[in-house]
């Protein structure tokens, strides 16, 4: 027998978001070890982050995760690390199977996955074979390109490549996805094996009839938060009532009924797993009640006791406590189609050209003081450059100390340092100014707004069209490049049970997946092509209808006034000095 997981007061916050969105709240939540459990809920709960969070993909930030007395995360020196103790006991296959493939072969895949057990290589090959078997893949499927396979085919070899580990622990997320009918027996007699052998599986679905009856216990995902939703007693007639007990998950979910433990009480309704039907027409009453009530005053007596009182209170000071967030999210002017695109750049360029007429060590510190000053609005968008500010300013110091030394005799003069400090120093200013624009501006918009600036020069024989597709596609693909670059890190750690810091490739493994990145990139860059030839581009127009135009506004005034009046004082200050 296994051990069990157990969340304890998890919060988990988005890594690279610029809002720092809360993906996990207060998560206590104990899964059992030779137990299946089902984690329901709508598109966007939080069930893929949960199952991710638990195999180590997500940074915790408060709370902790342990299986039995290991805990997921050590610390090693002053670095949170992953615990190999766990993570080899768990595996997990990913909402989409397309996006952990980058071998040439599914032999390689397969081989992937079992390297960090050392397995040897007929022991390896034995394995493969019988998890083929069990996921019902045949064997001359191994010399194929698993980008090549099928949708089922795929889901089938994600599984395969679990099956593959032995591990004690299965995160399945929508593991039906693609499934046929067989393919769904198939994963039902996995399960069902898995739990016998005393083995434990957490599986994100939304196809509850099928997977329901072979059900342990279900657990609701809710906005970031989990609990459950179904006693023993309501799951002896998952098999009977499946679609029953799915309207009740969802209705809980949607917090519609009272708390669970009201409504399976035994002074109502004998205890039955579900409602009678006038009972979830009251509930679905009150739900739209308080929705409406949600624009006026809702008065809730202090001294209130009964359940419905209670749930409106509850719920009431819930918004009242969102509503303070979602001000200062509506009203805080970082959408990405807050400014215009042309605005931006101009400002852009006036602060650019004003930093780079920077010519001491004075007027280079107030250029930085009005830097930083205009950057504070913006922070949130500096935050996932920190590493590369960093990095880049120990260069600088590298530069400035091996540029210093003198050999005859061997000393260091600050006066051949100092033109190194001013030149990357203006570089490293400018590069900071320009790391919110992909945050602030979308590159539709951008391509729009090259094309309402310069599109009277296509009248001219120029391919204005062209080249605003080409800056467009530029912006696109930097994006491209690093999220592809963090999913080989999310692989190295869901698979290669790396115990680097995430979103790392580990120094090891870099010459390894360098060629696979490579190939990865184009055939990005192969699915871009398809896509713009699908929707027509490269194709000769008539007169283009376009979806929106353009306009300057009051907040594009302000921010190039700001620019204008800071390029100007640093130029005026120069003067002066």
């Amino acid at each position: 027998m296994g051990a069990d997981w157990k969340l304890s007061g998890v919060n988990v916050y988005a890594q690279s978001s610029a809002a720092q969105k809360q993906l996990l709240h207060e998560v206590n939540h104990t899964f059992k070890a030779g137990e299946i459990t089902l984690l329901v809920g709508r598109n966007g709960a939080g069930k893929s982050t949960l199952l991710e969070t638990m195999a180590g993909l997500h940074s915790i930030h408060r709370g902790s995760i342990r299986m039995g007395n290991e805990s997921i995360w050590i610390k090693r020196g002053r670095k949170d690390r992953l615990n190999p103790e766990v993570t080899l006991k768990l595996g997990l296959a990913m909402q989409n199977a397309q996006s952990q493939w980058f071998a040439a072969s599914v032999r390689e895949e397969l081989r992937y996955s079992l390297k960090p057990y050392q397995v040897g290589d007929a022991a390896a090959e034995a394995r493969m074979e019988r998890a083929l078997n069990e996921a019902g893949l045949p064997p001359e499927i191994l010399t194929q390109d698993p980008w090549t396979l099928s949708g089922g085919q795929q889901r089938r070899l994600s599984l395969a490549c679990l099956l593959a580990c032995e591990p004690e622990w299965l995160l399945l997320d929508e593991p039906t996805a693609g499934l046929d009918a067989v393919g769904i027996q198939r994963l039902c007699a996995v399960l069902a094996a898995h739990r016998a052998s005393g083995r434990g599986a957490v599986v994100a679905t939304h196809d509850l009839d099928a997977l329901l009856p072979l059900a342990d216990a279900v657990a609701v995902v809710s906005g970031g938060t989990v609990r459950a939703a179904a006693a023993a007693a309501a799951m002896k007639h998952a098999a009977a009532a499946p679609q029953a007990l799915r309207v009740l998950a969802e209705l809980h979910a949607e917090a519609a009924l009272p708390p669970l433990e009201l409504a399976l009480a035994p002074e109502r309704s004998g205890g039955a797993p579900w409602p009678a039907a006038s009972e979830v027409a009251a509930a679905l009453a009150l739900a739209l009640e308080h929705r409406t009530a949600e624009h006026t005053q809702v008065a809730v007596p202090e001294d209130s006791s009964s359940p419905k009182q209670k749930f409106l209170a509850d719920k009431e000071d819930a918004k009242e406590s969102e509503l303070p967030k979602k001000a200062i999210n509506q009203s805080s002017g970082m959408r990405s189609d807050r400014f215009d695109p042309r605005a931006l750049i101009l400002s852009y360029l006036v602060l650019a050209a004003s930093i780079f007429m920077q010519q001491s060590g004075l007027e280079l510190l107030l250029a930085g003081i009005a830097t930083v000053l205009l950057l504070i609005p913006f922070r949130a968008f500096i935050r996932p450059w920190i590493g590369i500010l960093r990095a880049y300013a120990i260069m600088i110091m590298i530069f400035c100390v091996v540029g210093g030394i003198g050999l005859d005799p061997l000393s260091f003069d600050a006066g051949k340092a100092w033109p190194i400090v001013l030149r990357f120093g203006k570089l490293f200013l400018i590069m900071m100014l320009g790391m919110p624009l992909l945050n602030l501006m979308t590159p539709y918009r951008l391509q729009r707004a090259i094309e309402q600036t310069f599109g009277w020069l296509g009248k001219l024989g120029v391919p204005i069209h062209s080249f605003a597709l080409i800056v467009t596609l530029i912006f696109r693909f930097i994006p491209l490049l690093t999220g592809e670059w963090e999913r080989f890190a999310k692989l190295a750690h869901a698979r290669g049970k790396a115990d680097t810091p995430l979103r790392k490739v580990p120094l090891k493994n870099v010459h390894a997946v360098l060629i696979p990145y490579v190939r990865s990139i184009l055939r990005l860059a192969e699915q871009m092509s398809d896509a713009l030839e699908a929707r027509g581009f490269g194709y000769k127009k008539g007169k283009p209808v376009y979806a929106f135009r353009l306009r300057f506004d009051r907040s594009d005034a302000w921010l190039l006034s700001i620019a204008g009046g800071c390029g100007l004082g640093l130029i005026v200050i120069r003067s002066l000095l």
